[in-house]
């Protein structure tokens, strides 16, 4: 079971990381993308395989940051964001292969 809380406080932290590196926008559209795998996590009647691309938009502005920072800062981030990584997997296996 994911712990709110923690996901609130981490995709807090992910979305300043994100918004000090890349920008306001990047980060806007990482909040709408954790957003809406969230709202179809828990209505799993709602999973579709364009959900694919939230979890694609998220892992490629995570990977442009590793790109940005010095390793050390990216372990930090990932370390801070474990949460946050641990719901994005559970989605992948979840969501039907279309």
């Amino acid at each position: 079971m994911i712990n709110l809380e923690v996901f609130r406080i981490e995709l807090n932290y992910l979305q300043q990381v994100i918004k000090s590196i890349i920008g306001d926008k990047v980060s806007r559209e990482i909040s709408e993308a954790i957003t809406a795998l969230v709202t179809c996590f828990l209505n799993p009647s709602t999973y579709d395989s364009s959900l694919f691309s939230y979890i694609q938009t998220i892992e490629q502005y995570i990977n442009q940051i590793q790109k940005e920072f010095e390793p050390y800062e990216y372990k930090l981030l990932m370390n801070n964001i474990p949460t946050i990584r641990i719901f994005m997997e559970k989605v992948k296996t979840e969501i039907p292969k279309c």
